[in-house]
């Protein structure tokens, strides 16, 4: 199979991947009992589903972020996501739902102060502020919104991976990413230096930006991830969905990739 053969296939599937997952989400959507009384618990489990979503598909449509530098970063905030979505979906989840929303109206208003502090004469900041309250007034009085300078759930993403049954996904993914996220030495080691070849120099390390391979597998696992937070919702709601599941779809269908080569 030529390259160019192989971008051709490679493009066609994930753009047909893309629509399997969009489809999903609109089916489940459609599906769920939803209660207008109690509507932001319904908004926060919809919203995290279309993040889930979105960055399969944002992963999927770009390849040029198929690598160690990029991807893992996506991956890691998918992880993130699918344990805060199961997190909220174990029990109690309109309480922390509600938790979840208000820890971020609270964040929003503590921004919109350091941008208070720093607007003097900017006219575009001001414009900014003004939008922010705006959106922060139009769910909740700020008199009424606190800032929470803690979790907004009251514990930490081990403690709710370990909840939910998932800390090996905790400690096998969302940590190794975690590295990659946050710049640790084990990412930077690997990937962005080199030794020297220069014997006096006794063979320290210097920086390198270096060309790495690209891999669909990255996509593969975020298929997993957001196959992940499928399934709790399903489970949660007890829905029968028609649309092909993420990940079954992605293993059934790669196959023909590479069926010529």
């Amino acid at each position: 199979m030529t390259n160019e053969e192989y971008s051709k296939r490679i493009t066609n599937f994930m753009k047909e991947y893309c629509e399997i997952i969009h489809n999903g989400l609109e089916e489940r959507w459609s599906k769920i009992p939803l209660e207008l009384y109690d509507s932001e618990v319904y908004e926060v489990l919809g919203g995290l589903l279309a993040r889930q979503t979105t960055l399969s598909t944002q992963l999927a449509e770009n390849s040029n972020i198929w690598n160690p530098h990029i991807a893992p970063i996506i991956l890691r905030s998918m992880i993130d996501a699918h344990i805060t979505f199961a997190w909220i979906l174990l029990d109690d989840f309109e309480k922390k739902a509600k938790q979840y929303i208000l820890y971020g109206l609270g964040q929003e208003k503590k921004l919109v102060e350091h941008f208070k502090n720093e607007a003097t004469d900017n006219p575009d900041l001001k414009d900014m502020i003004e939008f922010k309250e705006k959106w922060i007034e139009g769910q909740r009085y700020p008199f009424l919104t606190e800032v929470n300078l803690g979790s907004w759930s009251g514990t930490n993403t081990r403690q709710m991976a370990r909840d939910i049954d998932c800390e090996s996904l905790y400690k096998f993914s969302f940590e190794p990413f975690s590295a990659v996220a946050h710049n640790m030495w084990q990412h930077i080691e690997m990937f962005n230096l080199k030794k020297c070849t220069n014997p006096l120099h006794k063979y320290h390390r210097v920086p390198t930006i270096s060309e790495l391979p690209l891999s669909e597998d990255y996509v593969y696992r975020s298929s997993k991830y957001l196959n992940m937070s499928f399934v709790a919702f399903d489970k949660k709601f007890n829905l029968n969905i028609d649309t092909p599941m993420p990940k079954e779809w992605y293993m059934k269908n790669i196959e023909e990739i590479f069926s010529d080569e």
